[in-house]
């Protein structure tokens, strides 16, 4: 019903506003494509665009390269240290006395606080922070 869409809308606006200020991108990408009817609404595609979906930024846009909410530790700076040098993970448990499941959850952590899913991403990110 109509009283059912608007509220949907309101509720959606809200998860989004919350969302993008935590940076919460996945639940969104991952719930699948409920939602695109409703983000082709004017003030849902502002909210979205340039951060969860593709196009220009609207005027309440985040910054490209955002500052971690969670800084990196030592050991997650090392371990991403080696990955922008294509170690693989066997090289950098190696490298850095550790097991390789030490240095998985350590690309877990570096995954999770730099909201990236894959070394490559993990890389360009750390770039645009200067963290590299």
């Amino acid at each position: 019903t109509a009283g059912d869409t608007a509220a949907a809308r309101r509720l959606l606006a809200h998860c989004l506003t919350e969302a993008r200020r935590e940076r919460l991108r996945r639940p969104f990408l991952e719930a699948g494509g409920w939602a695109a009817p409703y983000l082709g609404a004017a003030p849902l595609r502002t909210l979205a665009a340039g951060w969860l979906v593709p196009g220009p930024p609207g005027p309440a846009a985040a910054p490209v390269a955002q500052p971690l909410v969670e800084p990196l530790s030592g050991r997650e700076r090392d371990v991403l240290e080696r990955l922008a040098r294509m170690m693989s993970t066997q090289d950098i448990a190696a490298d850095l006395y550790v097991s390789v499941n030490t240095v998985k959850t350590h690309l877990k952590s570096v995954y999770r606080k730099l909201s990236v899913n894959r070394r490559n991403e993990a890389v360009r990110r750390a770039r645009e922070l200067d963290l590299l």
